[in-house]
């Protein structure tokens, strides 16, 4: 272990066009702590994990948390390479990005309100050993018997609490998660703004920023899985119709909370 972190230590003390880089320092440690701060706070983007955990499950939520991995990312390396030149030359962008921002949480906020005034769920068919419901007669005594899926017109059913049927695809997920954070100027202004104040002389600009993003990348992604998980567990063992409603509820006002809150930036 000592000849790891020795190596560790040695490269990143490895001159860099005539200079020395010393990328683990105080700036470094101020800049993980703040960016700590930011990643645990509840944001957009939480809600929007805990909303596809809720929807559909831990899976859902992990493809959602990598979405918004990769846009973190990608905009960690367009800001290391001028995005923030764009941001101040065309302001105009940022508008646009809070509007498409606003009208996509919304959009979503909108659907869970959807979802917990039906009470469906999912789009998953309710269970019938917790309502209690019972098909009728005929149709019961038709379908005696008979496994799921090969009576004529039947589609099998997956009734588990904990593994409701999900119609939106992987990559829908993924790409919800990619929305997400492409569309919130917050997360565009952390990386093009805030990130380069804790560049400061000597530093070489390109490898302190590549360690500062890839920072933050890695927290917000370790933590919002994390989130996705949690989230996912407690709704597949809290599925009593009324817990799903309520937590329907929540995620839907959240969300029109925050796209109130972008609109306004």
């Amino acid at each position: 272990m000592g000849r790891i972190i020795g190596g560790l230590c040695a490269l990143a003390a490895r001159p860099a066009h005539g200079r020395v880089t010393i990328l683990f320092d105080t700036h470094f440690l101020a800049f993980a702590g703040v960016a700590a701060l930011l990643v645990i706070s509840p944001g957009a983007t939480m809600v929007v994990v805990a909303d596809a955990a809720i929807e559909a499950g831990r899976r859902a939520a992990l493809w959602t948390v990598a979405g918004i991995g990769t846009a973190n990312a990608t905009m960690a390396l367009a800001a290391a390479f001028g995005l923030a030149a764009v941001v101040h030359r065309a302001p105009g962008v940022l508008w646009a990005t809070s509007v498409v921002g606003a009208a996509y949480l919304a959009w979503l906020g909108l659907r869970a309100l959807w979802r917990a005034a039906r009470g469906a769920g999912s789009g998953a068919a309710p269970d019938r050993r917790s309502t209690g419901l019972k098909p009728c007669a005929p149709y019961a005594e038709s379908t005696a018997m008979k496994p799921a899926g090969t009576h004529p017109g039947i589609v099998a059913q997956d009734f588990s609490p904990a593994r409701r049927r999900v119609q939106t695809s992987s990559l829908a997920r993924f790409g919800r998660g990619l929305l997400t954070n492409y569309a919130n100027p917050s997360v565009v202004l952390f990386y093009a703004v805030v990130v380069p104040q804790f560049i400061v002389p000597p530093d070489v600009f390109l490898p302190r920023y590549m360690l500062l993003g890839g920072t933050h990348v890695a927290m917000s992604v370790l933590w919002q899985g994390l989130v996705g998980i949690s989230v996912g567990t407690f709704a597949e063992r809290m599925a009593r119709p009324r817990v799903r409603r309520a937590m329907d509820l929540a995620m839907g006002l959240a969300l029109l909370g925050f796209a109130i809150k972008i609109a306004i930036f």
